[in-house]
């Protein structure tokens, strides 16, 4: 290691590697694997998927020096979103995970701090002191469950770490509601730069060296398969990114020179979603216990439909003591919504008159509820 860190310290002094240097000639870029967990993808339901973002970047042939890469924003599918389960992977604070944290703890006692927040992994290669002919490719990631901010939108916290380099590095993500995931990279030691990155969600396992286990290695790998969803609208997820190229000082952060922007190529991947069926459920029928014979009044009905489509065109009609109809024109899968629907009674008096309320849609079985009320 200290060979290593020696050979560093010696090209970046001849090179002059930490002067100013543009992002002019960086190219970037971006694909994207996803496939579902398990079962088919729906084209208005949410699925656990599988999913892996890989970002390469490179420059022309002979050119020496390769910028840093400081900021990555990553423009996901807008089908695609993160669904934090605090019961499956509680979120990491920065009291544990943060800008505390002792970065050259390496892979196995950093994941220790928050063990039960993992929810994917990664790999990564840097270009040590910026040199393009130059490589260690060792690096491996983990992505932990950060929480979500203040507007709910979920957060990663995402380690890396380099045995050859003796050094780790700390990221942070935000998956906005546009589908931009911005990740701020820490600062490699002696201008190192990144070269490529590959980040997994649940994400391949692990095998890491624990000097602790019994087998000598211990598997790392993310905790909640349905941690990323996806649906599959129009046959087709797109995904694209800007980056950001610019040099920083190793020991204060401070930027040196100007930075760059770098848009990566635009990526497509085919997919395929069924259509799906709604599902819907009547939890609860309201209304008045008792009317006068012929007068006006309203149920309300609680609904939910927990199908894979939407119900289309939905016809409630109300029948028997009292009646009425409504018809909705769209009731979207995994909500739940009150529906009011205006009633006549019947006009023959009756102490026990039974209520029959109906739901149908297209491509849904029918079902019914009832109550009772008096027409007096």
């Amino acid at each position: 290691m200290k060979k290593l860190t020696g050979i560093l310290v010696l090209l970046a002094t001849l090179l002059g590697l930490s002067a100013t240097a543009s992002a002019a000639y960086e190219s970037v870029e971006l694909s994207l694997e996803a496939a579902p967990a398990s079962g088919p993808l729906y084209r208005e339901v949410y699925r656990p998927v599988a999913a892996s973002l890989d970002i390469r970047v490179s420059v022309p042939f002979e050119t020496p020096k390769v910028t840093q890469l400081k900021v990555s924003n990553v423009t996901f599918p807008p089908e695609m979103d993160f669904f934090p389960n605090p019961k499956l992977t509680p979120a990491c604070p920065k009291s544990k995970i943060g800008p505390s944290t002792n970065l050259g703890l390496g892979i196995i006692a950093t994941v220790d701090l928050c063990p039960k927040s993992v929810v994917g992994t990664g790999t990564s290669a840097i270009h040590p002191a910026g040199l393009s002919n130059a490589l260690i490719d060792d690096a491996r990631l983990v992505i932990f469950n950060a929480g979500r901010t203040a507007r709910g939108r979920p957060k990663l916290t995402i380690y890396g770490y380099s045995k050859a380099a003796g050094t780790g590095v700390l990221m942070n993500g935000v998956l906005a509601s546009d589908g931009q995931l911005k990740i701020l990279l820490g600062i490699l030691p002696y201008a190192s730069s990144v070269s490529e990155f590959t980040m997994g969600i649940p994400g391949d396992p692990l095998e890491v060296e624990d000097s602790q286990s019994s087998g000598g290695t211990r598997t790392i790998k993310g905790l909640d398969p349905g941690f990323l969803r996806a649906r599959c609208t129009d046959g087709t997820w797109h995904a694209t990114g800007q980056f950001v190229f610019g040099d920083r000082d190793g020991a204060t952060g401070q930027p040196i020179g100007e930075e760059t922007q770098v848009a990566s190529n635009p990526f497509d991947l085919e997919c395929s979603g069924l259509t799906g069926k709604p599902r819907v459920a009547i939890s609860k029928i309201s209304g008045p216990r008792s009317m006068k014979a012929g007068s006006k009044g309203v149920f309300v009905l609680k609904l939910a439909n927990n199908g894979t489509s939407s119900a289309k065109s939905m016809k409630i009609n109300v029948t028997g003591g009292a009646k009425g109809a409504v018809t909705i024109d769209k009731f979207a899968p995994g909500t739940i919504r009150s529906v009011k629907v205006p009633v006549k009674a019947a006009t023959r008096p009756s102490r026990n008159s039974k209520v029959k309320v109906r739901v149908s849609a297209a491509r849904m079985k029918p079902v019914s509820g009832t109550t009772r009320v008096r027409i007096g």
